[in-house]
């Protein structure tokens, strides 16, 4: 986020005004509010938000209004440089204990109604300031707005022209969605307060960010939080799960449109011609001509200086595949928002099978589409069959991640999939705190876990040749290591092991000290406190046992699968790019990987970043895991990286797919995702589900159609640029509209 020197002199004048008052800081309209809330529990329940304190800020639980987490203080010197980084952060209840480095600690505390205390203790003497973050979804461009202090405006729907939406100083934040409910933010006096659209950065968030200053004297500062549920009964979602705020031109307009659509696509389908391709959709012919062998199973072969995916039949294969291959983003949480949608129906009645299975609190308005358009309930394996024959018509070729298991119809039309490995956390498989899908590879139990969930899981695929492979994890943030795995306070196999090992190098804890300068006891002593990494040798230390931790995690990973499935590959952990940049990951993971993929979210494709990383890999061939752009002008949806219509969507497709292919070790892509996802968010995320424009297919089982026909231009002739035949396309969006993103 911007920031530094635009608000220096503001925070200057501030410090300087700060330093006359009293102590102890507190607004007298944050207890104004406080009592008005009092008073109105009394009267009724105005009030919609639940508060408490989480690892990484205080967290707002406002129903439909959505979740937010007022995030804890980080410090700056007088430059607005940071200081004092956050090490340990131990949360529970309404209370979280922060300590930082330099030893200053800040006692974060927040009642039921809002009132957050920030207590500091001997914070360093540079310290000229705090700050205090909180992410607003995306989801409120769509009718959504804001006010800080007497100024205030829509949140824009597309990327504006600049980023800031307001730099000055206020006390009072107010955010408002499309149906008039509200969140209010009480600041300290003298704040100094910045919102941002972070879609300049590639973030499609909001961001709202309090400056306030900080002298040696100031012991307590207050915010105070509220969320008001008045303003509802505004209609924001019509009958057929389009958003009622704006239209477009593919809009549906009736359930006529519907049954219409299911008479009129048939010729639409049928004029589709794509050239031959073998049983599994390899290039016929292509194995003898590049020397590739038939194993029945799909694998990888380097031949003439490239990487190919090589299908059952010995021909090159290029998986062109699509994540979420069935109904699976298209559902979304409807409980406690009922009145924002023109129509639901009841579970058990004519369109009960468009809610999610076994969940009555999640439905897919596509899906019930899809029950109008063709008169009959859903049915996964009549879905998959018209999905398979309708995306083939555009060069795709298999199914991505986050699909369900192949159905009949599937296996019955050769189309290949892939799978991931059973052991997530919901499946049983804990993770540490503080690194996003990490398991501890030193816990017995969790190993044990895992060798048994494979040994479960693995056999019934084992065999079968339709299977491309298996990846491991989708998103783990291996990059969060250094600092968690020091951080940890809690008994964990890995902070103990990381004990073991500074132990082993140091021999006695004087040497560690001086190393990292603490002041720690003994080695015992080090499981149960976080430890500042601030010194070189520490970084150092960390870095070295990282390699430790990830070469036990893979090796683990890698022998228990190879144990139970000897014929299908080990895909890697769809990477995201901010993992991904590590040469030690890339290395490890290349001795236990047949390919890495690759989260892979960009406009420009930096082919020497993906050559290096092929490199640090040995050599693995790649996959470009999961990538989207959407059109927020012509879909009614947002969210992700954005262009200016749907062709562009298949344009900048075009460029991507085939700018990466002609590296000669991309073996394949997955699309993200077959259908839309609803406008009001997905499932599992509640009320900040992303929305966004994702899908082949709108809510309305419509395709996008200027977009897929592009598609299908480089799918149906990748193979010409795989063999050399023809350059890639290009498409640059900035250099196509005179230098403009």
């Amino acid at each position: 986020m911007a920031g530094g020197a635009q608000e220096r002199p503001f925070l200057q004048q501030a410090r300087e005004k700060l330093a006359s008052k009293p102590v102890r800081v507190i607004v007298g309209t944050m207890r104004l509010s406080a009592l008005f809330a009092s008073l109105a529990l009394l009267a009724g329940p105005v009030l919609a938000a639940e508060f408490k304190a989480a690892d990484k800020g205080i967290a707002i639980e406002a129903g439909s209004l959505g979740e937010f987490e007022l995030g804890y203080p980080s410090f700056s010197d007088a430059g607005q440089k940071p200081v004092h980084k956050l090490v340990e952060a131990r949360a529970a209840g309404q209370t979280a204990t922060l300590k930082y480095e330099g030893g200053g600690t800040v006692t974060a505390t927040v009642d039921a109604l809002g009132e957050v205390t920030l207590t500091f203790a001997d914070i360093p003497a540079d310290v000229k300031s705090f700050t205090v973050e909180m992410l607003i979804d995306i989801g409120f461009n769509k009718g959504g707005k804001w006010k800080a202090g007497d100024r205030g405006g829509d949140f824009p729907r597309e990327k504006p022209a600049t980023p800031q939406l307001f730099s000055d100083h206020a006390t009072q934040f107010i955010l408002t969605n499309a149906q008039g409910r509200s969140l209010h933010v009480q600041a300290p006096e003298y704040a100094f307060v910045q919102l941002s659209d972070n879609r300049e950065w590639n973030w499609p968030i909001f961001a709202w960010k309090c400056f306030v200053p900080f002298n040696p004297d100031l012991k307590v500062a207050q915010f105070h939080l509220s969320a008001d549920a008045a303003g509802g009964g505004r209609k924001l979602v019509d009958a057929l799960g389009q958003s009622t705020l704006e239209g477009w031109p593919d809009k549906l307009k009736s359930v006529e449109d519907l049954k219409a659509d299911a008479d009129s696509e048939k010729a639409y389908y049928a004029g589709l011609k794509v050239p031959a391709r073998d049983t599994f959709g390899g290039l016929p012919g292509s194995g003898a001509k590049l020397g590739l062998k038939g194993t029945g199973f799909f694998h990888v072969e380097t031949q003439g200086g490239k990487s190919w995916l090589v299908d059952p039949e010995g021909n090159a294969f290029f998986h062109a595949g699509i994540c979420g291959f069935g109904p699976s983003d298209d559902y979304t949480y409807i409980k406690g928002r009922e009145d924002i949608y023109q129509w639901l129906p009841k579970p058990g009645e004519e369109f009960g099978s468009a809610f999610r299975p076994g969940d009555g609190d999640s439905f897919s308005f596509y899906v019930a589409n899809t029950i109008r358009k063709f008169g009959q309930p859903y049915d996964h394996d009549a879905f998959a069959a018209r999905m398979i024959e309708r995306v083939r018509k555009w060069g795709f070729t298999s199914m991505g991640s986050f699909s369900a298991v192949p159905p009949t119809a599937a296996k019955k039309a050769s189309f290949p999939y892939v799978l991931t490995l059973a052991i997530n956390e919901w499946e049983g498989v804990p993770r540490i705190p503080g690194a996003w899908e990490v398991f501890d590879p030193f816990d017995d139990k969790v190993r044990s876990l895992i060798e048994s969930q494979l040994a479960k899981t693995l056999p019934e695929h084992a065999n079968d040749p339709l299977l491309i492979g298996w990846y491991i994890i989708n998103e783990p943030r291996y990059d969060e290591l250094p600092k968690v795995l020091p951080s940890l306070t809690g008994g964990q196999a890995c902070k103990h092991k990381l004990v073991e090992f500074l132990r082993g190098k140091y021999q006695t804890t004087d040497a560690f000290n001086t190393a990292w300068k603490l002041g720690a006891k003994s080695f015992e002593d080090l499981d149960g406190i976080g430890m500042a990494v601030t010194t070189e040798a520490a970084k150092e230390d960390v870095k070295a046992f990282t390699g430790v931790f990830l070469e036990t995690m893979f090796e683990l990973i890698s022998t228990n699968y190879r144990k139970h499935d000897k014929n299908h590959l080990l895909l890697g952990n769809r990477l995201q790019p901010v993992t991904i940049a590590d040469e030690q990951l890339c290395r490890i993971s290349g001795k236990y990987l047949d390919v890495m993929s690759y989260n892979y979210y960009t406009y420009d494709v930096d082919k020497e970043f993906l050559k290096r990383v092929h490199e640090w890999t040995g050599g693995k061939p790649m996959l470009m895991s999961e990538f989207f752009w959407s059109s927020p002008r012509d879909s009614g949806l947002t969210g992700g990286r954005e262009v200016l219509s749907q062709q562009e969507r298949g344009l900048i497709y075009r460029n991507y797919v085939e700018q990466c292919a002609s590296l000669g070790f991309v073996v394949g892509i997955e699309w993200f995702t077959l259908i839309d996802q609803s406008t009001t968010g997905r499932w599992f995320s509640k009320y900040n589900g992303e929305g966004a424009n994702t899908g082949l297919f709108s809510v309305g089982d419509r395709p996008w159609k200027p977009m897929v026909e592009e598609m299908a231009k480089t799918n149906t002739g990748i193979y010409e640029v795989l063999l050399g035949e023809r350059p890639p396309f290009v498409w640059e969006p900035a250099k196509a509209r005179g230098g403009k993103p």
